[in-house]
């Protein structure tokens, strides 16, 4: 074969085996990307599928169930702080403004006389601009409810500077007496007011005091408290005069509850037992802190059958057919804690020892029970007592003897 085929041949085959491993490579290729593909997806996940088991397992995001009893407490907390969560600062400053309103509606304030701010003090945490507003309230408060004539003394507030040598000096007609009294006179003040106001984490302080302008005499001063205000006791559905703050006399003044009640009572005759309707009117003094009571107690009975038939028979004493009186002294104690919440059902145990008249019988009785209090004017009783072996008469003549045991309910009114 001559060269030339030869070199043909070479050529042919060289170009067969480029085009076999061109086809190989493809081959592998398109065998290949499949793979590779899956192996991307398989890594993806298991990258997710760690990822997410760190973080079950992280402390930083693992969920911590306390136990019942740490659960408890925190709802419990959170359910008390509700209230004050809802309640926004300047709410909570109404209540403190209500109680100075309250005392100069109803005269407690001395000096409110040609009466002019004078200074105005904050807590640090307090905006200065709130100075400003904390006067203009307070101002309102005192235009409302009085007749003052608040008069604004600028230059009884105005402070100058001079020169001492190489020191600057600052001064006030405050640090002067004599010449902040010249500075009232000439513009007709004759008391000044002054207002210190701290917002704390536990509530609101608002403090006044009132001088004489002429001698610098504090005449007034009072702190309201957010915490022990009207409004917050009032909340709590506790009657204001409780309050310590409140309380505070230099005499004992007695406090005295007066209550009307209607009884359904089983009441012992001489041969049986009568249902009877009675009224009642009983006056307590309150005393120790409202814990006890002590009076008297006045009752009548007539039985309920007498008001259905109008026949009696004058051969027998009826003691409840007729007039009678039972007269009780009282003695109470009130389960009510250190103060009486109106809101809650409260408990009283009662005692009474006393006597019942009517014509031809007098008895001794005593009598016992147990009152549950319904807000502030409403109360149900139940009662149980003994009336000790005592003679009836009749014309002069003993007819029988009447004793036994007595019992029922009762609805009182208080006021």
């Amino acid at each position: 074969m001559c060269p030339k085929s030869h070199l043909e041949e070479g050529i042919v085959y060289t170009t067969m085996n480029i085009k076999t491993h061109k086809t190989d490579k493809l081959i592998k290729k398109r065998v290949t990307l499949p793979f590779q593909f899956l192996g991307k997806i398989i890594l993806l996940v298991l990258f997710t599928t760690s990822t997410s088991t760190f973080a079950e397992e992280s402390p930083e995001n693992k969920e911590i169930t306390p136990d019942p009893t740490t659960k408890s407490k925190l709802i419990s907390s959170n359910e008390e702080q509700d209230d004050e969560k809802k309640r926004s600062f300047y709410q909570v400053l109404e209540d403190v403004l209500s109680d100075f309103e309250y005392d100069v509606k109803s005269g407690d304030v001395r000096g409110l006389t040609d009466l002019s701010v004078r200074n105005v003090v904050t807590s640090e945490n307090v905006p200065e601009s709130f100075k400003s507003h904390l006067e203009l309230l307070t101002t309102e408060r005192i235009l409302k409810n009085s007749q003052t004539r608040m008069i604004q003394c600028i230059p009884c507030r105005s402070r100058t500077a001079r020169l001492s040598g190489n020191n600057v000096v600052i001064s006030s007609p405050e640090s002067h007496p004599e010449q902040l009294a010249r500075l009232a006179k000439k513009h007709s003040v004759k008391h000044f007011l002054d207002i210190a106001f701290a917002y704390l984490p536990t509530g609101l302080l608002l403090s006044l005091y009132i001088t004489d302008a002429e001698n610098q005499t504090i005449i007034w001063s009072r702190t309201y408290n957010s915490e022990t205000s009207r409004a917050a006791a009032f909340r709590r559905g506790v009657d204001y005069s409780q309050v310590d703050q409140a309380r505070h006399q230099a005499d004992y003044e007695p406090t005295l509850q007066y209550r009307v009640i209607l009884y359904y009572m089983f009441e012992r005759n001489l041969n049986e037992y009568n249902g009877t309707i009675g009224l009642g009117f009983r006056m307590m003094e309150r005393y120790d802190n409202r814990k006890k009571e002590v009076g008297f107690e006045l009752d009548y009975f007539r039985s309920a059958s007498s008001f259905f038939s109008t026949s009696t028979d004058t051969s027998t004493v009826d003691v409840w057919n007729g007039f009678n009186l039972s007269l009780l002294f009282m003695h109470a104690w009130n389960l009510i804690g250190n103060l009486e919440n109106y809101n809650k059902i409260r408990g009283s145990i009662f005692v009474g020892i006393g006597g019942t008249y009517t014509s031809g019988f007098l008895g001794g009785l005593i009598r016992g029970g147990y009152e549950w209090r319904l807000g502030k004017h409403w109360g149900v009783n139940a009662n149980i007592g003994y009336r000790p072996p005592a003679t009836a008469f009749l014309d002069g003549t003993a007819v029988g003897t009447l004793t036994g045991i007595e019992g029922g309910v009762g609805v009182s009114a208080l006021f």
